[in-house]
């Protein structure tokens, strides 16, 4: 643990946000049981002694939602309501309590920490469990008994909708980093809450869709972060997925549940259902699910595990054992956390220590993808710098879906760089989009927001006839743009939005369609429009700042259409006048990516571009001046057909509140980067296994790719990504030599020791993280050529050399084999693969197995 660290850690410990849990002793050394020891000591006397009490009625109560975040209490015996809250990367603001609007509350701020793709970046897991610490903390303030996170699904597919959430893109590196997160939040007398189990990895169709994975991609990518959370970590909760697994709800899966999480595993705790999942009162109720939360249903007792439970019950079709097991776990996860103990946890909220956290989070997920001599950038040296992008000054944190956060503040990149470099350094920034094309109408018009996001959209309803009489769906876009799904034969869409203009006088609309297009303003039919081969076509149409309008788009057709407008004023400079003032500033920097108009639940991308034609723009921006800083904001991977241009590149994800102080510490060398990708960045879409195996749709999944996930299948396929898997680089340079093993045959049972010296070669301290790949060399089933087992993250001073040390248990070495159904290590050889990422290996040495 670094300095910087330690002085976290002990302001957390000394303001109690840090529960100590540690066995005391006292002068004359006798041991003496903590109140948490005691606590958890008494937890199943006590559930036997409340479940004994309780009638009938009163457990069906206990399995099923009785508000928005809440099941019920039961107060002749001190249960008290138990609350949850989302999400992942903070606690998200309040809303009423039986529907989704907000409560209304003045004091619901809480810190908006970098979610989970940045502490994953960090290979840290001093980081996950500094975020599960602050996480934990404000829940409890908050008075929230659990809280909706850490979600650890894999990043499959780069366009998945809620990769931002998660740990990336393998089972190795999410399982190792969930372990402290989840028990640093459970120190603080709050549930954990690992989601969403299990194979939830597209947001298309994703209540419905149905995962159909062979048993060996189960049980070596997907389910070992889910393994390692309740055997490791002890989590107290799980959520589960909205898919189905192989034919039925993942929640009422008896494979899933009853056979492996509650069965193999040995889970004890609780497994509740997501918002709105397609479950039926029986096989959820036999089948493990514990608590419903979240059904459509005219009332809370009209849920599948509310009356019509209690009738099956009543009528002996379902055992009251069965719920009697569902009682126990609920009841233990509420003594565990404390929540009948007057000596429970306060926990703490929106403190200097919480949002120092968040900064520290964010400074180590930065990546520095690549570096030809220009950063870091030297304040003495610079009089003027540009910066331009889309995400200059955009704010992240209320948007992305549950995990939106409302924090009392969000620093934006430009205001990390104006606190940087004060008055001593001019800061010049422009607006930009491409000139290519017809832009959509910019969200500064647009006044209505897409409640999940945060983030200016339109509201879009799908039909299924021209006359739109029969619905199909509704969603949610950014822009007043829209593309058909490639094998419709004819779509009937309606997009519709409020907008404000920005000063009065003649808006002129642009509009290019294929397809029939129609536009009402305020409910009047301003324009018509058919055309075949999309030509632009322009309409005058005047408005007033003092004015708003409501604008409904109607399409019927098989291709696309778009609306823009020239406004009498732009609010973005020309490309003429952006590549001028890219030429005379002493620096560049483009802060673009993604934001929750992109990356966000409920909904994928349609491709991995970057929006609103920013490739142009930055394509342009390094023919001015070849020493322009890319920085990208994103949780998912994006196309960079650029790259080969560009001298740097620097990767943020999202930053949390402090996230503009930590880019631009990063982008002057006050910070020195040290963060790893977490996921592999692919030249394009094409290039990933479920849309090369075409296996991503809205009905099923079938896995095709087996274990080769991410950067596996990248190898197996002798695949040149941008960026691979575990690549990061540093303002040092790190060499690696003396590779050393405490054995070169192993048997059964044993484990085998790594050690690797380190030295950093350059002149500034920084850190270096060290990864262990294996390969099996003659194995009898179909095994990547490289598995993530093994890293370290190591601090050196210059010139310094430290060795790092890591160790291979007999599981790292095994697959599942499908005929025993169990873990299998064949003997025979075994490599291991030292190195700065997945395509940058340093050392290599071997061992036996036997």
């Amino acid at each position: 643990m670094n300095y910087k660290l330690k002085l976290i850690a002990a302001a957390l410990l000394s303001t109690g946000t840090i529960a100590c849990t540690d066995v005391q002793t006292n002068s004359n050394s006798t041991v003496q049981a903590t109140p948490l020891q005691n606590r958890l000591a008494g937890v199943e006397q006590k559930v036997e002694s409340l479940l004994a009490q309780l009638t009938l009625e009163e457990k069906v109560s206990l399995v099923h939602a009785n508000s928005k975040f809440a099941i019920a209490s039961v107060e002749r015996l001190g249960i008290h309501e138990m609350w949850m809250s989302d999400g992942p990367h903070g606690v998200r603001k309040e809303v009423s309590r039986d529907s989704w609007k907000s409560a209304g509350w003045t004091d619901d701020q809480s810190t908006y920490l970098p979610p989970l793709t940045t502490v994953a970046a960090s290979w840290n897991p001093e980081m996950a469990q500094l975020h599960g610490n602050v996480l934990g903390a404000e829940a409890r303030h908050r008075r929230k008994d659990v809280i909706l996170g850490p979600g650890v699904n894999l990043a499959r597919l780069p366009t998945y909708g809620r990769n931002f959430e998660y740990f990336g893109e393998d089972p190795y590196l999410a399982s190792v980093m969930v372990i402290p997160e989840i028990k640093a939040i459970q120190a603080n007398d709050v549930a954990a809450n690992l989601k969403h189990y299990a194979l939830n990895t597209q947001e298309l169709n994703r209540q419905k869709v149905d995962a159909i994975p062979g048993e060996r991609a189960l049980r070596e990518v997907y389910l070992p972060v889910f393994e390692a959370g309740v055997k490791e970590a002890g989590v107290y909760t799980i959520m589960g997925a909205y898919n189905s697994f192989r034919g039925t709800n993942a929640n009422q899966s008896k494979y899933l549940v009853n056979d492996i999480l509650k069965g193999e595993w040995g889970f004890d705790g609780v497994l509740l259902t997501d918002w709105d999942v397609n479950i039926n009162t029986y096989d959820a109720a036999m089948n493990g699910l514990d608590i419903e939360m979240g059904t459509r249903a005219e009332s809370f007792d009209d849920y599948k595990l509310a009356k019509p439970f209690l009738k099956m019950l009543k009528e002996g079709k379902i055992p009251v054992a069965v719920l009697d097991d569902k009682i126990r776990r609920i009841l233990r996860v509420q003594l565990r956390i404390g929540m009948m103990d007057k000596n429970r946890l306060s926990g703490q909220r929106n403190i200097p220590e919480h949002r120092e956290a968040a900064r520290k989070i964010a400074e180590e997920g930065i990546v520095l993808l690549k570096n030809d001599g220009v950063l870091p950038l030297v304040k003495d040296e610079l009089q003027n710098i540009l910066v331009l992008g889309p995400n200059t000054d955009k704010e992240h944190g209320k948007g992305g879906g549950s995990s939106q956060v409302k924090s009392l503040y969000e620093i934006s990149p430009l205001e990390g760089l104006k606190t940087k470099l004060g008055d001593d350094v001019n800061i010049t920034f422009l607006r930009t989009r491409s000139d290519t094309g017809i832009p959509a109408i910019a969200g500064d018009y647009i006044i209505r927001s897409n409640p999940g996001t945060g983030t200016p959209a339109w509201q879009v309803s799908n039909w299924k006839e021209k006359a739109r009489k029969n619905w199909k769906h509704w969603s949610w876009v950014p822009d007043s743009a829209y593309t058909a799904p490639a094998d419709s034969s004819m779509e009937h869409v309606t997009m519709k939005t409020t907008i404000k203009p920005l000063e009065s006088g003649v808006h002129t609309l642009k509009l290019s369609a294929i397809g029939d297009f129609r536009l009402k303003v305020n409910g009047k039919k301003i324009l018509t429009h058919s055309s075949e081969d999309g030509k632009e076509f322009n309409y005058p149409l005047e408005l007033s700042i003092d004015k708003e309008y409501k604008f409904e788009l109607q399409y019927d057709g098989n291709q696309n259409f778009v609306l823009g407008w020239d406004a009498p004023s732009s609010l973005f400079a020309s490309k003429e006048e952006y590549i001028a003032a890219a030429k005379a500033a002493d620096a560049v920097i483009y802060f673009g990516g993604l934001s929750h108009a992109d990356d966000r639940e409920s909904q994928d991308r349609v491709d991995m571009k970057l929006p609103n034609g920013q490739d142009t723009v930055i394509a342009n921006l390094l023919a001015a001046n070849s020493d322009t800083v890319v920085f990208l904001n994103a949780g998912s991977a994006v196309e960079m057909p650029w790259v080969n241009n560009a001298k740097a590149i620097m990767w943020g994800w999202y930053g949390g509140m402090e996230g503009g102080h930590a880019y631009a510490d990063a982008l002057f060398g006050d910070v020195n980067p040290s963060g790893k990708m977490p996921i592999t960045l692919p030249v394009a879409l094409e290039d990933t296994a479920a849309i090369a195996l075409n296996d991503y749709n809205s009905k099923e999944s079938f896995y095709k790719e087996g274990v080769f996930i991410g950067y596996r299948w990248f190898e197996q396929q002798n695949i040149k990504p941008i960026f691979p898997f575990g690549h990061g680089l540093s303002y040092t340079t790190f060499s690696y030599d003396n590779v050393e093993l405490s054995s070169a045959n192993i048997s059964s049972g044993e484990e085998v020791e790594i050690k690797v010296k380190v030295t950093n070669t350059g002149k500034v301290a920084g850190s270096e993280i060290v990864q262990l790949y294996l390969n099996d060399v003659e194995a009898s089933v179909d095994r990547p050529a490289k598995e993530l087992k093994g890293f370290s993250k190591v601090w050196l001073e210059p010139g310094e050399t430290k060795t790092v040390a890591m160790t291979l248990k007999q599981r790292d070495l095994s697959f599942w084999d499908v005929n025993t159904n169990d873990w299998l290590a064949e003997a025979g050889q075994f490599d291991i693969l030292i190195g700065a990422s997945h395509t940058d290996i340093k050392l290599n040495t071997s061992f036996m197995y036997q």
